[in-house]
Formats: C-alpha cells, sequence, structure tokens
C-alpha cells in the first residue's frame, strides 16, 4: 500500500475505533470498567502522535453537566442510607444503589467524553469530515457540520475584533465597564451570529435545499452495518471480560 493510501485510511480507523470505544463506553456495567477505558483515552488524548488541540472547555462543560446529573441519580435513587447530611432542615441522604448508578453515570460521560475529545484532537477536522462520508453519513448532516467549523472561526475572529478594540478605549477597567462591555460584546456577536446563519440560510435555499424535508437516509450501507455490528460484538466482549457482567 502507498503512503497516501495509507495516510488516506487512518483518518477511517481512527473513527472506528472511537466508535467502538463508544459503543464499549456505553454498555460497560461498572464503574471501573469505564474508568479503565477513560484512563486509556486520556493517555492516548496526551502521548498520541500527530496535532494535539485538547477542547478543555468543552470538555469541562460536559463533565460539570454529567457530574450534575449523576448528582441527582445518587441522591433521588432510594436504598440502604450510606450517607445522610442535614442541610437548612432537610436531610440528603446517598444510598449505595445510588452511589453506585451515579458513579456509572459519571465514568461513561468520562469516558465517552474522552474518547471524543482524542478523535476531535488528533484527527485534521477536513480528514475527520472525509471518514464521516466514507462512514456513509447523510449529506446533508456533514454540510451542516463543515458550516458550523467555519462560521464557528468567522465568529471567533469577530469576538476578538471586537475584545480588543474594547480593552482599546479602556472598556474593561472597573467592574461596571468591565460588566457594560462584556453585554455589548455578547449582544454584538449575537447579532453576527443571527446575521450570518439568515445568510447561509437564503443561500442553501437558493441552492434548492428543502430543510429537514430533504434529509433522507442511504436506504441500504453494509459498510455501516458492518462497523455498527463490530462495535457492538466488541461492547459485548469487553464488558464480559472486563466487567464480568452484561450490560443489561
Amino acid at each position: 500500500m502507498s503512503a497516501p493510501t495509507a495516510r488516506a485510511a487512518d483518518p477511517r480507523l481512527k473513527l472506528g475505533v472511537a466508535l467502538a470505544a463508544l459503543a464499549v463506553a456505553l454498555a460497560v456495567p461498572h464503574a471501573t470498567s469505564a474508568l479503565t477505558l477513560a484512563g486509556y483515552a486520556l493517555v492516548a488524548l496526551l502521548t498520541g502522535p500527530g496535532p494535539r488541540r485538547v477542547p478543555w472547555r468543552a470538555l469541562l462543560a460536559t463533565w460539570a453537566s454529567g457530574a450534575a446529573a449523576a448528582s441527582l441519580r445518587a441522591l433521588l435513587t432510594p436504598g440502604t442510607p450510606l450517607l445522610a447530611v442535614h442541610l437548612l432542615g432537610h436531610a440528603l441522604e446517598l444510598s449505595r444503589p445510588g452511589a453506585a448508578q451515579g458513579a456509572l453515570i459519571l465514568s461513561r460521560v468520562l469516558a465517552a467524553t474522552l474518547v471524543a475529545a482524542w478523535l476531535v484532537a488528533t484527527t485534521p477536522f477536513p480528514q475527520l469530515v472525509a471518514a464521516l462520508a466514507w462512514a456513509h453519513v447523510p449529506a446533508p448532516l456533514l454540510e451542516i457540520a463543515l458550516l458550523a467549523h467555519r462560521h464557528r472561526h468567522t465568529l471567533g475572529e469577530s469576538l476578538d475584533t471586537i475584545r480588543c478594540a474594547q480593552a482599546m478605549r479602556l472598556g474593561y477597567v472597573g467592574m461596571r465597564r468591565s460588566i457594560a462591555s462584556a453585554g455589548a460584546l455578547v449582544g454584538a456577536v449575537s447579532c453576527r451570529a443571527i446575521d450570518h446563519a439568515g445568510a447561509v440560510t437564503e443561500a442553501m435555499q437558493l441552492r434548492g435545499d428543502r430543510g429537514l424535508a430533504g434529509l433522507a437516509l442511504p436506504e441500504r450501507c453494509p459498510a455501516a452495518d458492518v462497523l455498527v455490528a463490530g462495535c457492538a460484538t466488541l461492547a459485548l466482549v469487553a464488558s464480559a471480560t472486563l466487567a464480568l457482567g452484561t450490560p443489561w
């Protein structure tokens, strides 16, 4: 196999590995197995070859949401009390089943997000889109992803330009001026985002786009069927060997 062919196949291999790892993360029945997978994904994310731009802000936001969901599940699941905290006349009880289910939810969130971050951080966006096209992802979804990627950079440049202009006019000196400048910044960027969205909508309509009515999945995709079956098989094998149990 020639070097260009090997390079072209590499994103597809990464996509297949990531999909299999995501299936395993969502299938394992115990938190220890999901945490083990999360550890492997973190090591691969930090030490793997290739370009690495880790989206830490997005990961922290997702982890915060996962922690909130895990906390609610842990506190609202009845069972044998493990810990009780009295706060303002109310008792918050953490049960053993609740602690186990909360830990499982949080560990699955950690594993899934780290696997996705590894795929995004180590694969250039054009190659990732090409791999998704190879996996027969519908073309309208790919076009939306490309437009979102493009306008994310455009809006980021607008935000930096406006913020630099505000800073040069001492807009962030003092609490009141900082709050006013931040509000004006958010408003200006939001207006530009709406303008971009309207322009993109008009351009897509002129090209014959029919919105959701034009979104049609392919009738048959053997490659995708094989990929999904392989991921499911790997998930079942991993859950049986690592966690000594079944996902259900």
